[in-house]
């Protein structure tokens, strides 16, 4: 990070650091001499909607501390002309540096916005930090620089104020679609990793309307079944955040819209940075699974890499296996690069992950370097014979994908089997029956069902409307997700589904 000084309107880089602002055994406050002034600018150098939402209380608590000053913030104008060359491709919204007009307009504690500024501006690098306690929201490290106390910034969570135009629209539409009844509000922004959709639903009250905002259609997503009130996307966004601060509660990812309304409403949200830091809002309730994100945060997504399962699939499957499979083995036949057994190690007792090149054992040891429950193996399955231990109670396959291969790789002792084998109708059919055949009542876990309609999806249909198999969850992405590395398919239906052998 590189600590800036603004001044005379104009940005200079000073030095590179670990961390902006001051420590506080530093000692460090703003000059007594530009209080004296009591002409104040409220400066963020970050410029989305949250990062001016957060410090949204500042002009009011600057008011109360110092009456009779003046608080300013930067017009667009004058953010423009400060910060153009750091965020040139920056656009939110189609408008780079609008989001401090969002925030502060119509706030009554704001006596200009203004395209100049001369002399020195204390803006968000200036802080002091207390590096044993994270916790501490951006604001109220600032307001510490500006000599305040602890009891005179209790009252620092984000405020918006309205025009009554803009209430009277934003009740409008409230009572259109909600009437005088409580609502809720769902917001899955693009930085929802789709990792935490059980968390959100937790929070979601079923016998309440909602007005949401997601990033894909939200009957692609897992929340399609609330009683949906309105799409709010296509809504002015001071409207949005009028309808939100009205809401009985907000819930979904973390996200600026959402962190604004904190002062109104009950907000939920998951948790997007390890430590939040200077992020954190008083009023926000984090939502995290910080155990299931650390085994996904380093696995690809199929988005990324045609050679694997989605986040998606992968978080859907854990929240299936929960700690039912706590105290059993699992033995996983083409590992490859290892992915898969990171995610298991966290939900089995112990993997075997196998696979017959040396190279890619190599590699698959060293992203899970560190795990103790992984067991690495170079071995031909196909060309030597089977020697695991046989306390294993689960079997992941995915390896060679020629039907005269997989047949070989089923063995009886195994309860549950992954099948992500040859994608050709023929294959998963004969795939379905030696898996019925050999196990008993095997429970079984299909990929890319929804990718490949004419023969993933057809054959586990046919067993199903055949009653040898009954469909136990859906897991993965929803119809319609286009997943570009695989030749840009369309999921028909969901990613993967998994069935009991009747």
């Amino acid at each position: 990070m590189i600590f800036w000084r603004i001044v005379d309107n104009n940005v200079y880089d000073v030095e590179e650091t670990d961390t902006l602002g001051f420590e506080k055994s530093d000692g460090l406050v703003i000059p007594d001499e530009y209080l004296e002034r009591k002409e104040f600018m409220v400066m963020r150098t970050a410029h989305g909607i949250g990062d001016w939402g957060i410090i949204s209380a500042m002009p009011r608590l600057l008011k109360q501390k110092y009456p009779d000053c003046k608080v300013y913030v930067p017009s667009i104008d004058l953010l423009e002309k400060l910060f153009v060359k750091y965020y040139p491709d920056w656009n939110p919204w189609n408008s780079k540096f609008h989001n401090v007009e969002t925030v502060f307009k119509n706030n009554p504690y704001v006596d200009d916005f203004v395209d100049n500024y001369d002399g020195e501006i204390f803006h968000d690098h200036y802080r002091i930090y207390d590096k044993d306690n994270l916790d501490i929201p951006l604001v109220e490290q600032m307001l510490k620089f500006w000599q305040f106390n602890d009891k005179e910034y209790v009252d620092s969570q984000p405020e918006m104020y309205w025009s009554d135009k803009e209430k009277d629209l934003g009740d409008a539409i409230i009572k259109e679609y909600i009437g005088e009844n409580d609502f809720g509000c769902l917001l899955i922004s693009d930085r929802y990793d789709y990792t935490m959709d059980k968390l959100i639903i937790e929070k979601i009250d079923k016998k309440l309307k909602h007005f949401y905002w997601t990033e894909r259609p939200i009957e692609q997503t897992e929340f399609d079944f609330i009683d949906k009130a309105l799409d709010m996307r296509h809504m002015p966004i001071r409207i949005q955040l009028y309808i939100k601060s009205k809401a009985k509660y907000n819930v979904g990812n973390q996200c600026g819209t959402t962190q604004i309304v904190t002062r109104y409403s009950d907000v939920h949200s998951v948790q997007r940075q390890f430590p939040i830091a200077h992020n954190f809002v008083r009023g926000e309730s984090y939502l995290n699974d910080e155990y299931k994100r650390k085994h996904l945060m380093r696995s690809p997504d199929k988005f990324e890499s045609k050679t694997t399962t989605t986040l998606k699939f992968k978080a859907d499957l854990i929240d299936f296996l929960g700690e039912n499979f706590k105290d059993k083995n699992v033995v996983e036949i083409g590992c490859s690069l290892g992915y898969t057994s990171h995610v298991l190690s966290g939900y089995f007792n112990k993997v075997t992950a196998v696979d017959f090149d040396p190279a890619r054992i190599h590699s698959a040891r060293e992203f899970s370097k560190g795990k103790t429950n992984i067991d690495f193996v170079v071995k031909d399955v196909y060309g030597t014979a089977w020697d695991f231990d046989k306390n294993h109670q689960v079997v992941f396959i995915d390896c060679v994908h020629d039907y005269p291969y997989v047949r070989r790789d089923i063995d009886k002792n195994h309860q549950v089997v992954f099948i992500d084998c040859v994608h050709d109708y023929p294959y998963v059919r004969r795939d379905i029956e030696n898996a019925i055949s050999y196990f008993d009542k095997p429970l079984l876990i299909f990929d890319d069902y929804g990718l490949f309609p004419n023969s993933v999806m057809k054959a586990v249909d046919e067993f199903i409307e055949a009653g040898l198999l009954k469909v136990v969850k859906y897991i993965g992405h929803k119809k319609d997700v286009v997943i570009p590395k695989t030749a840009h398919k369309i999921l028909r239906d969901y990613e993967g589904i998994i069935c009991q052998t009747v």
